[in-house]
């Protein structure tokens, strides 16, 4: 049996330190912004932003954490959709393991595309394929975006804007809708044409990259020949990013602050795309700066906001450790994938 690779290289050791500094420069910037004059200490100025028993207040993390349970089974059943699509054996099983030794990945490593890099490697060693998967996943993500669009283009008419900022609302639904149908557009057959065409121009440079972009665009054809098949994964997208705006406005209701559910549908998912981009850890410090930011300028006590991203980020450490446990566990089995490095 061959020995394990590192996790991180030196290089991206260094990489990971430096977005770890950022990550933790944030966070004092956003306590110092929604606890500017706390006099009882950071711990006990948080705590106080709940308004229910503690008894309430963990039946809500417990349903919102339940809700992100139920949002990865789904991310699996679309992913499985896609898969029998182009013709893959795999089991549900396994694609539902993956997905949370993914989400311990994009909580731990800077950028949420590791998860993708491992879940990847699922595929390939359970079916034999490694650029056709790699073409599936990016369908998949083509759906989860245009799913986003769509959630912000249903949420945008209802938010209560004045008559002088009711273009504002227009310029949403603009936005999300072209990211909707921008994402649509690139699952047609036309656009995979001009992709390969493109692909193909890195043949020169090496003919094995020009293979991968081709074998994973050829999968994405033989999925826009099946609308069947992307209708109901998109479907299961809009369940997929649906299901965590609701976690977060479970979280909020124990909190002071009411505010509207329009509001974390256009938020939540804005938020989630913004922290993707890597120059934290898994988001950690933008999230909360967002949340505090956004969600102060629409009624909701900063310090409650803090207190929100930070139950979010407690729940996603919690299935972060059920990840890391199943990774665990099969790397002592010696059946876990090869580990994606840090970039």
């Amino acid at each position: 049996m061959s020995e394990a690779k590192p996790l991180l290289t030196p290089g991206a050791f260094v990489r990971l330190a430096v977005r770890l500094a950022v990550a933790c420069l944030l966070l004092a910037l956003v306590f110092n912004m929604a606890l500017p004059d706390s006099d009882v200490g950071v711990v006990a100025a948080v705590m106080a932003a709940w308004q229910t028993s503690f008894t309430e207040a963990a039946s809500w993390f417990l349903l919102s954490f339940s809700l992100f349970g139920i949002s990865f089974a789904i991310g699996a059943s679309r992913f499985a959709t896609l898969l029998a699509g182009a013709g893959f054996d795999v089991r549900w099983p396994m694609l539902f393991r993956a997905y949370l030794v993914a989400g311990f990945f994009n909580l731990v490593l800077p950028g949420a595309i590791l998860g993708d890099v491992y879940r990847l490697w699922d595929v390939r060693q359970e079916a034999g394929e490694g650029s056709r998967a790699l073409g599936i996943i990016a369908v998949e993500r083509l759906l989860g975006l245009s799913a986003l669009g769509c959630l912000g283009v249903v949420a945008a008419p209802f938010l209560p804007l004045t008559a002088e900022d009711r273009y504002l609302g227009t310029v949403l639904m603009a936005v999300c809708g072209l990211i909707a149908l921008t994402t649509a557009f690139a699952l047609h057959p036309r656009a995979n044409g001009w992709m390969r065409k493109i692909g193909a121009l890195t043949k020169p440079i090496s003919a094995r990259v020009a293979g991968a972009i081709d074998g994973a665009l050829f999968a994405a054809v033989e999925l826009t020949t099946q609308p069947r098949v992307l209708v109901r994964a998109f479907l299961l997208s809009l369940a997929n990013q649906g299901l965590p705006v609701a976690a977060v406005f479970c979280l909020s209701v124990p909190l002071a602050g009411e505010v509207a559910w329009y509001w974390f549908a256009i938020i939540v998912p804005f938020v989630t795309l913004v922290s993707l981009v890597p120059i934290s850890i898994g988001g950690t410090g933008v999230r909360e700066y967002l949340y505090v930011t956004l969600f102060g300028a629409v009624g909701m006590p900063r310090d409650a906001a803090l207190a929100l991203s930070l139950s979010l980020l407690g729940t996603a450490i919690v299935w972060a450790i059920v990840g890391f446990a199943i990774f665990t566990i099969d790397r002592r089995r010696g059946t876990a994938r090869p580990e994606p490095v840090a970039s």
